[in-house]
């Protein structure tokens, strides 16, 4: 009987390997299908302007737009905290910050990153928040997430994003009750706002411009990208 040699190695992974690589993708994607409901109501908001187009809208509200937009903030930030554990459920990959720092550590210790970044001009916090950032991303790199907690995550979110859904739809909104708490914004520049977002492992900050002083957002979108929207400006950019 004739035997057949074996496929060479470099053929038989090239077969096999898009059979790992699909199971290594269907969580993510079983995931965001489970979040694509949600996007969906919320998206249809966003794409009008959100609360903060609404009630700057009705002079009785108007006063009230910078907690609307808090409000818009905090929705957006629900779901791009979904979107970022279907994204990192087999672990968080190293962004921009933890491949500039993470490196360094690695060559010349801890001690040693913050004496050159110190020499550089930065301040003891700055330098030691960058340092526990660096232990953060080296520790979750490959940590495992449950993917029955994601769900119940899901749960928990659609509520939030179905009472959004139902005051933006609101045929009388100048006569929705509005709660106040006073919280503390601070003012910042687009750069200091997204180093603090990253710091504080955050999806979304609101934040005073320290050129108009207006209020701001800065985000981390679906793709892994930054958002920032300035109404003063009307605009959205990304990056």
């Amino acid at each position: 009987m004739k035997l057949h040699k074996p496929l060479p190695l470099l053929i038989q992974i090239i077969m096999i390997g898009p059979l790992f690589w699909g199971a290594a993708d269907a969580k993510p994607k079983a995931c965001k299908e489970l979040i694509h409901p949600l996007h969906s109501q919320v998206n249809i908001i966003k794409d009008k302007g959100g609360l903060w187009t609404l009630f700057e809208k009705i002079p009785k509200l108007q006063n009230h737009s910078a907690l609307a937009l808090g409000v818009d903030s905090k929705i957006i930030g629900l779901m791009f905290t979904l979107d970022y554990l279907c994204t990192t459920q087999e672990g968080i990959p190293y962004n921009d910050v933890a491949e500039y720092i993470v490196p360094q550590i690695k060559e010349i210790g801890e001690e040693g990153f913050i004496k050159r970044h110190l020499d550089l001009g930065h301040s003891l916090k700055d330098v030691t928040d960058w340092v526990a950032y660096g232990r953060f991303s080296e520790k979750n790199l490959n940590r495992k997430l449950d993917f029955n907690q994601i769900k119940k995550t899901m749960e928990m979110v659609k509520s939030p994003v179905e009472r959004y859904g139902l005051l933006f739809q609101n045929k009388n909104p100048a006569s929705v009750v509005i709660a106040e708490s006073t919280t503390e914004i601070e003012t910042l520049k687009v750069a200091e706002a997204v180093m603090r977002m990253e710091l504080a492992d955050q999806t979304a900050l609101v934040f005073r411009s320290s050129v108009h002083g207006g209020l701001n957002v800065v985000y981390r979108r679906g793709d892994g990208n930054l958002g920032w929207i300035d109404p003063a400006d009307y605009i959205i950019q990304t990056r």
